[in-house]
């Protein structure tokens, strides 16, 4: 009989949460059409008002959360890592036991860090004159000389540094980037080899050969040297980041995902992992989930860089008024080639055609112009039937001359567009030739040959990939 009751008293509390959600769902969905609404209206202060009380019932509400980013102008915001860039690597303070040389050298770290390079190259140098053993300030000596461009110095600073102390390797990781810089690699890449070496545990050393590697396009060598450093430094946050941007490049994108989960949990307040997320989800197709890591990212980082993204997000899930809506909202003096390029198509699918040539025209006046900014204006000039202006960038279309592995990528997709499969395959493997461990390009080809349904073209190209990418 117990038994019985508490099978009843379960059966109604199911029913009433069924009911309570059911009841949330009808008033945010109410909510929302209200926002909508002032929203239209130009009332933004209640429709954020309204977005926000949706957001305290279901707080990923993706609706919501992009009507609130519509709502929320781009302001001050947070500047984005680069995590490419190079690593300078200095040491605090340490007395070396000589009074005079330690107050040079003080005196010469304190001018190094205000970029008062003049005063810190002389109070280093006579650091080292008055005691030639202190080795780290023959270290900072050598980044004020690569701050001055003076790299032959910088080279004989580090290099001394280190030859005081071998087990002091800062420099040779400093050297090895000097080395990188002036396209040195194979120097670069011994110079880490001998800090490994001197220092088994020199962290920096084994993230710039995991750089090394994945430059190389070594994928799982890159992805041993970044875990490596973890299991030496477990809390070394720049070291999760390139293993998710390594798995991306390798087009590992749900395993990319996967890092950037584990990551966020030991570092929840880092906008960045959300961005590199979204952008992932996007190259998957995943709109929806490319949205909700992007409007997350946003919500903790207003920046122009995030919706620039959205925007993206957008236009391939032909949201083109969203798309336009984004990409607008993230306009500055520093917006690229591209951007303008978006929008321009963003007009010409809403068939504003003067602002598309506008927008387009101004990719192509840009840096970094790219031969489907050309095509794009093309196809503007062919839908308004100008038979003379459609020639004319078709014209520069043909005489483009590709630098980049993305140039290779855009002239194929003309190609298989305008002329045949066999000449989008042609410039494929021009730019493999030129790029032969780009893996896109290699994936741009198995694509042009399943989309041709040519069975042949993947096998052979499946094993293309699996001989450069071992």
């Amino acid at each position: 009989m117990k038994s019985f009751i508490k099978n009843i008293v379960f059966v109604c509390a199911m029913l009433s949460i069924i009911n309570m959600s059911v009841s949330a769902n009808e008033l945010t969905d109410d909510y929302y059409d209200i926002a909508k609404n002032y929203y239209k209206e130009g009332n933004t202060a209640k429709a954020l008002e309204y977005v926000n009380q949706i957001l305290k019932i279901e707080e990923n509400n993706i609706d919501a959360l992009g009507l609130k980013v519509k709502l929320t102008p781009v302001g001050s915001s947070k500047k984005l890592p680069n995590i490419d860039k190079p690593l300078i690597f200095d040491v605090p303070y340490i007395s070396s036991g000589n009074n005079d040389s330690d107050t040079y050298y003080k005196k010469g770290l304190t001018s190094y860090k205000s970029k008062d390079y003049s005063s810190a190259e002389m109070d280093l140098i006579s650091a080292v004159k008055t005691n030639p053993n202190n080795y780290r300030a023959y270290n900072t000596l050598g980044l004020v000389y690569w701050a001055e461009n003076k790299l032959e110095l910088a080279k004989e600073s580090f290099e001394k540094s280190n030859s005081i102390n071998k087990t002091f390797t800062i420099p040779l990781d400093n050297l090895a980037q000097i080395y990188k810089q002036t396209g040195e690699s194979q120097k670069s890449f011994s110079t880490l080899m001998r800090a490994k070496d001197q220092n088994p545990k020199d962290f920096c050393a084994i993230l710039l050969l995991g750089d090394y590697s994945k430059d190389n396009g070594e994928f799982k060598e890159a992805l041993q040297y970044y875990r490596e450093v973890i299991q030496i430094k477990p809390d070394y946050n720049l070291a999760y980041l390139k293993i998710a941007q390594t798995r991306a490049e390798d087009v590992d994108l749900a395993g990319s995902n996967a890092t950037l989960n584990y990551y966020h949990k030991l570092n929840p307040q880092d906008d960045y992992a959300f961005y590199m997320m979204a952008n992932n989800y996007l190259l998957m197709n995943d709109y929806t989930k490319a949205k909700e890591s992007i409007f997350k990212a946003i919500s903790m980082n207003n920046c122009r860089e995030y919706r620039e993204l959205l925007g993206k997000i957008n236009y391939q899930n032909e949201e083109i008024q969203d798309a336009l809506d984004a990409f607008l909202s993230s306009l500055s003096s520093s917006s690229s080639s591209e951007i303008y390029n978006y929008i321009g198509m963003c007009y010409y699918n809403l068939h504003d055609f003067n602002k598309a040539i506008l927008n387009i025209n101004k990719a192509i006046t840009m840096p970094e112009t790219r031969v489907i900014y050309y095509y794009n204006l093309a196809q503007v000039y062919y839908t308004l039937k100008d038979g003379t202006n459609y020639a004319r960038y078709m014209s520069l279309v043909r005489d483009f001359q590709p630098l980049t592995c993305q140039d290779y990528i855009d002239m194929s997709g003309i190609l298989l567009d305008s002329e045949s499969k066999n000449s989008a395959i042609l410039v494929l493997n021009k730019g493999i030739a030129k790029f032969p461990k780009v893996k896109e390009l290699y994936l741009e080809k198995l694509k042009i040959y399943d989309l041709t349904n040519d069975i042949q073209g993947m096998g052979q190209t499946k094993l293309e990939i699996e001989s450069v990418f071992k």
